[in-house]
Parts: structure tokens; C-alpha cells; sequence
């Protein structure tokens, strides 16, 4: 994922774009014959598709070639500037701005989502935004687990209309994430009921879901979570806020 490097790291109403099926669309309407796909089980129809691309280089070709042509029509035709472009996906877009012309070759690039605030990691490779029913996108973070994610939706809700809101907000956060005592905040589920913690002293151990609800947070290396998943962030927050 390449994030654009020209963009702020915190935005404001940013529009996600793509083509819906892309593949079965596009196959569709270039006249194959798709009479053996099951239109309505998208997981199954996209497994015979990319059946159907490992036995025929030059269908993955075609395919390939006129989603990569598709985006670029879309593009010039909206006079999209390359800063308008938050992130340009295989099949779609990410944008600072709404198009106007949305059905080219009648092949839809359809809104897909509504960003109210979009965060950048401070190194570009992840994001986090919140929508318009304040529902999170977490993109390219590794090892994520749903109670981290509940912090990620803490930082989308800061008040960015203010300063001291925003700073106050930062502090309340990391303050709160460093003192809770909510040992299921910090195990990392593998399989097996059971969870991945690291702990000061020792490192990563692999504990049972009985054990980890007994354990006393003082003995979790709760700074090394913190850096690792929630600094990329903040970072990217304080940064756009001290300019």
C-alpha cells in the first residue's frame, strides 16, 4: 500500500472508490462466458475466476491491463490531480475528492465509503479513518485484534477542530492504554484460545485464555504496545498539530 507522500497525515472527508467485482465485470463485459459462475456466492465465483486466471496467463493479462486502463480513464476524465489521490488501490481509488463521472464503458467506480477523518502512520504504510456512522477502517497494521482496534476508534473521535481537545485527548489515551487493567487488552489471539502477551523482563510467552484473565497488567510490557501499535499514530497527530 503506498500512501501519498505529498498529503497530510491526518485528513478530512476523504472518498473511497472501486469497481464491485471487478474481474466478473470486467469479464462480463468483454463477453465471456460466465454461464458456470454463481453470480450471487462471491467467494465462490471469485475462486473460479482465479481458477480460470491460473490456466490462462493471457486472461490475467487482459484483466490486469483494463482494470490499470479503467482507473486512468477515470482519472483523467475527473481531472483527478495527483494530489487529490490518497491511495491508488488494483481496482479503485482513494480521494480527497468526490467524482463526477462515475460509469465509464459502463463499468461503475462506485463510492464505496464516506471518510470523516482518515490518519496516516507516521511512515505511510497503515491508516485508520472513521466514517460517517463512525464505524473504523484499520488498514495494513500487523497482528491487529479487536481490542486494540477499540483504541484506534478512540483516536478517530479526538475533536480535531481543537487544539487543546486534540492534545488533551492524546494524553487521556496513552494515560488510560499504560494504566488499564484489562489484561485482554493486551493479548494478541493466535489459535487455540489462547494469546500471545509480552511481558517486562521476558518477552513474548503464549498464555491460556484462563491464565491471561488472572494475570496483573503491572507485569506487561504495556510501552512496547503502545509504540507498536498506537505511536505510528499519535505521531502522525502530533505532527499535523505543532505545524
Amino acid at each position: 500500500m503506498q500512501i501519498n507522500e505529498k498529503l497530510k497525515l491526518v485528513l478530512k472527508d476523504v472518498y473511497l472508490y472501486d469497481i464491485e467485482a471487478c474481474h466478473y465485470t470486467i469479464m462480463k463485459k468483454l463477453g465471456y462466458d460466465l454461464s458456470e459462475l454463481d453470480e450471487n456466492d462471491k467467494l465462490q465465483r471469485n475462486i473460479q475466476i482465479g481458477q480460470m486466471m491460473r490456466k490462462n496467463p493471457q486472461l490475467t493479462s487482459i484483466l490486469r491491463t483494463t482494470t490499470k486502463t479503467l482507473i486512468d480513464e477515470y482519472i483523467l476524465r475527473n481531472n483527478i490531480n495527483e494530489d487529490d489521490i490518497v491511495i491508488r488501490q488494483y481496482d479503485g481509488l482513494i480521494l480527497t475528492k468526490r467524482l463526477h463521472e462515475t460509469n465509464i464503458q459502463e463499468i461503475p467506480l462506485n463510492m464505496r465509503n464516506y471518510f470523516e477523518i482518515f490518519i496516516v502512520s507516521i511512515d505511510r504504510k497503515m491508516y485508520i479513518a472513521s466514517d460517517g456512522r463512525h464505524e473504523i477502517t484499520i488498514k495494513g497494521v500487523p497482528f491487529r485484534y479487536k481490542k486494540m482496534d477499540q483504541i484506534y476508534k478512540k483516536l478517530c473521535q479526538i475533536n480535531f477542530a481543537n487544539k487543546t481537545s486534540i492534545f488533551k485527548s492524546l494524553h487521556n489515551i496513552k494515560h488510560d492504554f499504560l494504566n488499564s487493567s484489562d489484561a485482554y487488552l493486551f493479548g494478541i489471539p493466535t489459535k487455540d484460545n489462547k494469546y500471545n502477551i509480552y511481558l517486562k523482563g521476558y518477552g513474548e510467552i503464549e498464555v491460556s485464555k484462563q491464565t491471561l484473565k488472572i494475570m496483573d497488567t503491572d507485569d506487561i510490557d504495556k510501552e512496547r504496545y503502545f509504540n507498536f501499535y498506537l505511536t505510528p499514530f499519535t505521531k502522525s497527530v502530533v505532527i499535523e498539530n505543532v505545524r
